[in-house]
């Protein structure tokens, strides 16, 4: 029996590889949409960023030219153009702004948040008043909103009024039940940009003072406080109390007083010579 063996011709023509390459899909004219968002205020940075105090002012502008806009809470300088003025709402809130146009439409949210707290410090370059031989004791300071993430540059705030509670050597004298509407409350004052680290910066110093707290001797330990509700405003609309801030004075037996408030102190020693801010 004849064996047969087989070879492989050298003119065998190889299987067409008919792998086909991934279609391409034509980007989505619409994936250019966006808003640009840019703070009036020039700190904090980034100027991009989308939390911002009340009453904060925005440029924004659609990259596909003009748009119609829409916003959920606050204001717009207009309803139609490439760019527009969005000034946020006076209170805390999340905002979404819309802008359609070119046949796409985008949107950015934004978190709206109120002044928390109030820091103040001694005034550069100040001193501390006092008469020598009189209990007394006063500071200049220069105010701070915070928090320090956002711009409060759009609002004014003002001091309210309430009563002085004493206690020990102030009981029974003219500084008792003191009334702080005649002493400052009620004044609305403007809020400058922010100093980083600190907050936003109000316009003008604070004036804290005791007077002259010769009710007689013997001098004994007692305290004075004032509890003081500060109040927030954007563009004299409802104001609205964001924090207490207690403006406090002590003596001792010696007569030696101290004054603090929100973090700014000074103390003055019955014998110290005259002095002022």
């Amino acid at each position: 029996m004849t064996k047969w063996k087989t070879i492989a011709s050298s003119t065998t023509t190889p299987k067409e590889n008919k792998t086909r390459a991934p279609a391409s899909v034509a980007a989505s004219p619409c994936s250019a949409a966006t808003i640009t968002v840019e703070t009036f205020a020039l700190q904090p940075v980034p100027r991009t960023r989308t939390t911002v105090g009340v009453g904060e002012k925005i440029k924004l502008t659609y990259s596909l030219g003009n748009a119609t806009w829409t916003v959920s809470n606050g204001i717009l300088s207009s309803p139609n153009g490439q760019t527009v003025t969005f000034e946020a709402p006076d209170r805390a809130a999340s905002v979404i702004v819309k802008a359609t146009g070119g046949g796409c439409t985008c949107t950015v949210t934004f978190t709206v948040i109120e002044p928390a707290s109030v820091k103040m410090e001694r005034a550069p370059g100040t001193g501390i008043f006092h008469a020598n031989g009189i209990p007394s004791v006063g500071i200049k300071a220069e105010i701070f909103l915070e928090p320090d993430t956002v711009s409060f540059e759009f609002i004014e705030i003002s001091e309210d009024d309430c009563p002085g509670v004493v206690t020990g050597y102030f009981v029974g004298t003219t500084l008792d039940g003191i009334r702080h509407a005649a002493h400052g409350a009620g004044t609305w004052v403007r809020v400058g940009p922010l100093v980083a680290g600190k907050g936003s910066k109000i316009i003008g110093r604070d004036t804290a003072s005791s007077g002259h707290c010769n009710f007689g001797t013997p001098y004994s330990n007692g305290t004075f406080d004032w509890a003081i509700p500060w109040k927030f405003r954007v563009r004299s609309g409802a104001d609205k109390v964001f924090a207490t801030v207690h403006q406090r004075f002590t003596i001792n037996a010696a007569g030696d007083m101290t004054v603090s408030k929100a973090g700014a102190t000074g103390a003055a020693q019955l014998n110290d010579p005259n002095s002022t801010y």
